[in-house]
């Protein structure tokens, strides 16, 4: 019974904050709106054209090379490389000088130091991970015998 009202609520509240978001949608000027949804768009075709078949390829690419204990932590850590690469496109991609944001403290950072950094952390733990399975695996069991 208490999952059922926690479930209630959390839908509740989820329905709640749509709509709240969508009256501060429906508030904005019409070019914002439809430059929303030309981002919500290309957002899907890009999930769908690269995205998707980047981590198809990566995966059938893994089950070939890697022995199967590999899988799982390479496969994880190839997706969140994914992901922090697509996340950081915006700033690590060239501009033309007129193209320059308003606020000059967006873009004065080193932001390809602060990507490199976040994906050799992300190998780093999949390579910790898959030497913790390797020492559990190669570690001797201690069988208990009734005395």
């Amino acid at each position: 019974m208490t999952l059922r009202i926690i479930r209630l609520f959390l839908i509740l509240m989820a329905l709640a904050l749509g709509c709240y978001g969508l009256s501060l949608l429906w508030a904005m000027p019409r070019p914002d709106q439809l430059s929303i949804v030309f981002w919500l768009a290309g957002g899907l075709i890009a999930h769908d054209a690269l995205f998707a078949p980047a981590c198809i390829a990566l995966g059938f690419a893994a089950k070939k090379l890697l022995p199967q204990a590999w899988w799982p932590p390479v496969l994880i850590a190839a997706s969140a490389s994914l992901i922090v690469l697509i996340l950081a496109l915006p700033v690590l991609l060239p501009r033309s000088e007129d193209k320059y944001p308003d606020n000059a403290t967006i873009l004065d950072r080193p932001y390809g130091l602060g990507v490199l950094v976040a994906l050799g952390i992300i190998w780093l733990m999949a390579i910790i991970l898959v030497l913790v399975q390797r020492h559990n695996r190669d570690a001797p069991t201690r069988s208990v015998t009734p005395e």
